[in-house]
């Protein structure tokens, strides 16, 4: 179970190293158009990967878009300039990990690393830097796929003539796995869960690039740069890092065992350093923040000590949130072949109208709708499928010896997300490092055995390989595209009158209409409540493990609202807060500016109904008030949700079940002429209500249905 795929056409050195001196013309020509080729397929899908970064319906571009959570990395890099790895307390809300007195997060230092050098000169960028690091991620990948897409190339055909039709078809990998995987929908919502996996990509390819080279040729220089891109994982994702450590630890046995080019035998200690100093660094780092040098203590975090059903979950299973009981139902939502939903409503492919479902009655802590590998990614999936085959059954041919083991490492880094007992769409990324490699084997193969054959049957081939590609960008932009519970209003009515101008008949079908809203529905479905007082998307997320979200109808994304469901407050610091001052009324319940200190303040929900339900909080955050300063407030009272929302410059604050009907009431400050002026002045700055134009509109259409 050796070598794979095909011998190159000369043997040595000189054919397994890029660029040699003794390279033939014709391979040196073959280089340079398989970069220009590699290249102009990453600028095409930079246009939908860049709209969907820095746009997504948001009605302009912004080259530093945000969703919250997107601060922990900066809060992290701070800590760091302080001398310890400890985050402020209450910073991080439910992901918290509380250990020795202080809190920590479960995310790697690398995202935060690279922060520091524009940390250490400004505050400015404090929670903004998250689609940057996107961006350079999706270029990291973009580069080494394509480095280990050629390397792979020489490794296995050697200076065999690179034909146009075989460079397009690397063209087009290139472009799939750039632009039709999982990456584009990472860099839909910019916050730090997607920025973990987006890195976590681009480091491993970095890592498999390097260690197929130094099972090439293990010279010193490539074993320190693989060691380096094997630390810099580890720094960012346990998972990845270790599999990345399993590679290493892989080669330096074989290199041991006398199985590698002439002399690996003495670099394989160097070998064995590669794999072991990064692992050691994981460990430290996981040790100083949690007391346990492998793992993470599910019980420590702030969300297990809120979530009922999160204890239950770690109750069922023994402790641990990973259990290889969990496979059933990961491989089914990761691995069906028709794991997406394809409707006649734009953008016609989108994620499953439902979430996951937990197989042989096993307890998962939380499922959300999850996009299959073969049906989202076919082209990746395909080729990895023959790239294992051709790697682990086909006779050894290759001059360089034990590439699946490079296979093995990155199928390890899949095995954390089969038997994890939480499924999401972004856990696909831990699958990229296999489908990268894996479809990079497969299609030089491929090509390999094709290469003699008639130009018919190669031409189809590569039709084959660019209608896939075409698939898998069209449906990975698409379901990058599609509403998530992070979406902002504007950003779900741009969306809703796109699918109105692209598919009206369509769309209609989909609508719903009642005086209250349903606790459930099919991802996509809208809802018209009453004579429009609220037209809203189904996001088809099951709240059900989570009582507080459930109750306050967080299911659904509003998408029109009517005049008086949301309000605008600016508050203007004339001095010291002495005691709580009312900003808005519902019904029994007020939005309060509450003292903390004399200089400190937060806003807090009081009598909001429902005290049973502690979480989500009724406070927000602390914020210094500093005289003569203005502030801008967002509040949604909404009765067809149930739910108040407050907002502070775009950033959610506070989010709740609120009880009663209404009408929200601004308490505007009035002062009377000599009267002295309040510590606290709050003015109503609500712009005029929407006209419900859209919502009319479907609800005179339903009748014709």
């Amino acid at each position: 179970m050796t070598g794979v795929l095909a011998p190159p056409v000369t043997s040595g050195r000189e054919a397994l190293e890029p660029g040699a001196p003794d390279e033939p013309p014709s391979g040196r020509s073959g280089r340079r158009r398989f970069a220009i080729t590699a290249v102009v397929a990453l600028a095409l899908v930079s246009v939908p990967y860049l709209w969907v970064l820095w746009n997504l319906w948001g009605g302009g571009w912004n080259v530093l878009r945000t969703v919250p959570p997107a601060n922990f990395y900066e809060l992290q890099a701070r800590a760091i300039f302080a001398g310890h790895l400890y985050l402020p307390q209450g910073s991080m809300g439910i992901e918290a990990f509380n250990h020795d007195g202080h809190q920590y997060t479960y995310f790697g230092l690398f995202p935060a690393l690279i922060r520091m050098p524009v940390l250490a000169l400004t505050h400015r960028f404090d929670g903004k830097l998250t689609a940057p690091s996107l961006l350079a991620s999706w270029l990291v990948t973009g580069l080494f796929a394509s480095l280990l897409l050629w390397r792979a190339r020489v490794v296995l055909r050697g200076s065999a003539v690179l034909g146009w039709a075989e460079t397009i078809s690397y063209g087009a990998l290139v472009a799939t796995i750039a632009g039709g995987s999982v990456l584009v929908e990472l860099a839909a919502t910019p916050f730090v869960y997607n920025e973990d996996f987006a890195w976590s990509v681009a480091l491993t390819t970095a890592s498999l690039f390097t260690l197929l080279g130094v099972l090439e040729r293990p010279s010193t220089r490539r074993i320190v740069w693989c060691g380096v891109a094997i630390l810099l994982t580890n720094l960012d994702r346990q998972t990845t890092g270790y599999a990345c450590v399993i590679g290493a630890l892989l080669v330096a046995g074989w290199f041991f065992l006398g199985r590698g080019p002439e002399g690996s035998r003495r670099k394989a200690p160097l070998v064995l350093l590669a794999g072991a100093i990064p692992l050691a660094v994981n460990c430290t780092v996981t040790y100083l923040k949690f007391g346990l040098p492998f793992g993470l203590p599910m019980a420590d975090q702030v969300w297990t000590q809120i979530n009922a059903h999160r204890r239950y979950f770690l109750k069922t299973n023994g402790g641990k949130a990973f259990s290889v009981r969990f496979i059933p139902s990961t491989a089914l939502a990761y691995l069906q072949p028709f794991g997406i939903h394809v409707s006649s409503v734009f953008p016609f492919v989108t994620l499953p109208t439902t979430p996951a479902r937990a197989v042989g009655g096993v307890v998962l802590d939380q499922t959300y709708q999850v996009a299959s590998a073969p049906a989202s990614m076919t082209l990746l999936f395909l080729l990895t499928v023959w790239g294992m085959v051709a790697t682990f059954f086909r006779r050894p041919v290759s001059a360089v010896h034990g590439i699946w083991l490079v296979m093995l490492a990155a199928g390890s880094a899949a095995v954390g997300v089969l038997v994890w007992g939480y499924m999401a769409d972004r856990y696909l990324g831990d699958l990229m490092p296999l489908l990268i490699l894996g479809s990079i084997l497969g299609l030089v193969d491929l090509w390999h055995r094709t290469h003699r054959r008639p130009r018919l049957v190669r031409t189809a081939g590569l039709g084959a390989v660019l209608l896939l590609a075409v698939w898998g960008i069209f449906a990975n932009v698409a379901i990058a595209a599609s509403p998530t519970a992070q979406w902002t209003i504007p950003q779900t009515k741009r969306f809703v009158l796109a699918q109105r101008s692209v598919s009206p008949g369509a769309l209609e079908a989909t609508v719903e209409h009642g005086s209250s809203l349903p606790a459930q529905s099919p991802a996509g479905h809208l809802f018209i409540a009453g004579n429009c007082s609220g037209l809203y998307l189904a996001s088809g997320y099951d709240y059900s493990t989570s009582p507080g979200q459930q109750v306050e109808n967080a299911t659904w994304l509003p998408v029109e609202q009517s005049a008086g469901i949301n309000h605008t407050v600016e508050l203007t610091d004339n001095g010291p807060l002495g005691a709580p001052l009312t900003v808005l009324t519902f019904s029994a319940a007020s939005l309060v500016l509450v003292p903390v200190n004399p200089t400190h303040a937060m806003l807090s929900v009081v009598n909001g109904g429902d005290p049973a339900i502690t979480w989500p909080t009724n406070n927000g955050p602390t914020f210094r008030l500093v005289p003569g300063d203005h502030y801008l407030v967002h509040v949604m009272t909404d009765p067809n949700l149930h739910a108040v929302l407050v907002t502070w410059y775009g950033q959610k604050i506070i989010g709740r079940y609120l009880a009663g009907t209404g009408p929200a009431v601004v308490q505007a400050t009035v002062v009377s002429p000599g009267a002295p002026t309040p510590a606290v002045t709050v003015t109503n700055i609500t712009p005029p209500g929407p006209s419900m134009r859209l919502c009319r509109s479907l609800l005179r259409d339903l009748p014709a249905r």
